[in-house]
């Protein structure tokens, strides 16, 4: 007869079997309580905004330049050389005022200090016509020669449209003389001087040495309107600027 197993024998009871995939003696597991869900995460917070520096305001401002002062142009408008006669029309425009620069024209005993080439000027009364005349003594210059002359010439004035008109009375060194100023005001404050000689040489050079004296002429007409510029600009004080 087969021996009964010991827990018979011992009265206690037979564990009960194993659940199936469970392997004996491995601990049962933890019940789950409520502790033990996973927590909601907390709701993500927008990254922190950026703050930018105000631009500083660009504010224009006006300082007060001063305004440059209208420089003055000289300028040849025509030249030719045409039968033993020079003609020449300059101008100049100047900030000047029309009544200064007519002014400083018919100032003729003062134009020694304003034409390097006048030497003397002196104005009287022709005893037959009682026309104004004036005389002066000028320079001249040609190529490597240079010297005087004394010439005598009519004037006509017409103060109103500032105008003056020279004609030749006498003189050993031309032949011809004919000379003006017209002064006018432009538009802008600028005032414009144009100058006319016309002039035939006693002894008139052929054609082709007068046209290569024209340049000679030109600078001569030239130099005369700059001096004319020098002495407005000493009037007005610009050239002490």
């Amino acid at each position: 007869m087969a021996a009964l197993p010991l827990v018979a024998r011992t009265g206690l009871p037979r564990p009960a079997a194993a659940a199936p995939g469970r392997h004996r003696g491995a601990p049962a597991a933890a019940p789950l309580h409520s502790s033990s869900r996973r927590r909601p995460q907390p709701a993500q917070q927008p990254p922190p905004r950026r703050l930018e520096a105000p631009r500083a305001a660009v504010v224009d401002v006006d300082v007060g330049e001063e305004e440059e002062e209208p420089l003055s142009s000289v300028d040849i408008e025509s030249l030719e050389y045409a039968g033993g006669s020079y003609s020449v029309q300059g101008c100049l425009v100047t900030p000047a005022c029309p009544n200064v620069v007519y002014q400083v024209l018919t100032d003729y005993e003062a134009l020694t200090r304003v034409f390097h080439n006048v030497q003397s000027s002196a104005v009287r009364t022709c005893a037959h016509t009682g026309a104004k005349q004036l005389v002066q003594t000028c320079k001249w210059a040609f190529l490597v020669f240079s010297g005087t002359f004394v010439h005598e010439l009519n004037v006509v004035e017409e103060p109103e449209q500032r105008q003056l008109t020279f004609s030749l009375a006498h003189s050993a060194f031309m032949r011809e003389f004919v000379g003006s100023w017209d002064v006018r005001g432009l538009p802008g404050g600028m005032t414009e001087v144009r100058h006319r000689l016309s002039v035939t040489p006693t002894v008139a050079p052929p054609q082709r040495i007068g046209d290569l004296s024209k340049c000679i002429f030109r600078k001569q007409v030239v130099g005369i309107l700059e001096d004319l510029d020098r002495e407005l600009e000493a009037r007005a004080g610009r050239g002490s600027r």
